[in-house]
């Protein structure tokens, strides 16, 4: 068996940039540095960077990752400089482990004959010349091995599951004192019941579902509750789309804001919504559980891998509204419920889910690639 100590390992990430991915990279990153390895990342940024490049850099950077940045080219002569950039970084520096986190990218050591880990976040990836079969795979759920499978022929024995985890700053709470301020300071209800949703601006992740469900509760739990949403438009396109969405299904008890570090807003949701049309592993679900939020998901990809629905949270079918209507005017008119199944949530997600069981898992892959 190969013991893995001071390893060298290098992650790629095709831009850093406000999504899980860059997120689970720079918590895995950071834990396997925590474990005692030495870890790079090798990305591209705009020039200037943009200020959620500009944040994540240094994210990066004050965790111990050493952050090699390359210059995003536009064209077609710019992408090929870049492609040959990369691959001079490939051939000039010496690691034990080249894990691709962007999968488009995997092409990269693959043109070299490297031994590479990859990840498969999402089952929405297709072939193409850009993306090539790792020589293991991590996939992050039951559904995304099954995906791997199908789609890119891989082998069980060239596959292994290993869950997001994330960062162990989410199981801080928040006092009383320190919730009330927050939430005057954000111009949030403070006599309310706050259902959260933390996503990008997309149909995809089910803002309308979301505010569907609470259309169709009475009146009386209306008046309980407020809606807070965390999140920003990739493109600006679908900023209206949210917009037209909150006026129709009541502008007076929902509060939006743009992308930024969630911690906070986690410590004072009561209740997490995860509505979503297409998932992988999500790592807001994980982030607002170890937070002490009761959370309450679609069955889309990783659902039943993250939550015992009844238990430590709750499953409902994709886009069935009717269904998660049911499910908040369970937990609104029962609060002692909503708190049992969040503090069950918790208990699981410190379990199973942070950063440091993710780094351990990781690492064992890495044993069968440097083997």
């Amino acid at each position: 068996m190969v013991k893995i100590k001071n390893m060298k390992i290098l992650m790629i990430l095709s831009s850093p940039d406000k999504t899980g991915l860059t997120t689970h990279t720079l918590d895995l990153s950071a834990a396997l540095v925590q474990l005692g390895h030495e870890v790079s990342l090798l990305t591209t940024v705009d020039m200037p960077k943009t200020a959620e490049q500009e944040f994540f850099i240094r994210s990066f950077i004050q965790k111990g990752i050493y952050v090699i940045q390359l210059n995003n080219k536009k064209g077609r002569i710019g992408q090929f400089l870049m492609v040959f950039s990369f691959l001079r970084e490939l051939i000039q520096r010496k690691y034990d482990v080249i894990h691709v986190q962007s999968p488009y990218y995997t092409f990269l050591p693959w043109l070299l004959h490297k031994r590479f880990v990859s990840t498969l976040h999402v089952n929405d990836l297709v072939r193409c010349f850009y993306y090539k079969n790792a020589t293991h795979l991590i996939a992050i759920s039951e559904e995304t091995k099954r995906y791997a499978k199908k789609i890119f022929a891989y082998n069980d024995k060239d596959v292994t599951i290993v869950n997001h985890g994330v960062s162990l700053r989410f199981a801080n709470t928040f006092s009383q004192e320190e919730k009330t301020l927050f939430k005057r300071e954000h111009d949030i209800p403070c006599d309310k019941i706050i259902i959260g949703l933390v996503a990008s601006i997309e149909k995809r992740k089910g803002h309308d579902i979301l505010l569907k469900a609470i259309y169709h509760l009475s009146e009386e739990l209306k008046s309980k509750i407020h809606v807070v949403f965390v999140g920003s438009s990739k493109d600006g396109k679908t900023n209206e789309w949210l917009q037209d969405l909150i006026k129709q299904y009541g502008e007076e008890r929902v509060s939006c804001f743009p992308y930024q570090d969630p911690e906070a807003f986690y410590k004072i949701f009561d209740i997490f919504v995860l509505p979503s049309r297409l998932e992988g592993f999500p790592l807001v679900l994980i982030e607002a559980m170890l937070s002490g939020c009761c959370v309450l998901r679609s069955n889309t990809e990783g659902a039943y891998e993250q939550i015992n629905s009844g238990v430590n949270g709750f499953i409902f079918e994709n886009e069935n509204v009717e269904q998660l209507t049911e499910l908040l005017n369970t937990l609104i008119r029962d609060t002692s419920l909503m708190y049992k199944i969040a503090k069950a949530g918790k208990e699981k997600a410190l379990k199973e889910f942070t950063s440091e069981v993710m780094a351990k898992k990781t690492l064992e892959v890495y044993k069968k690639v440097v083997s």
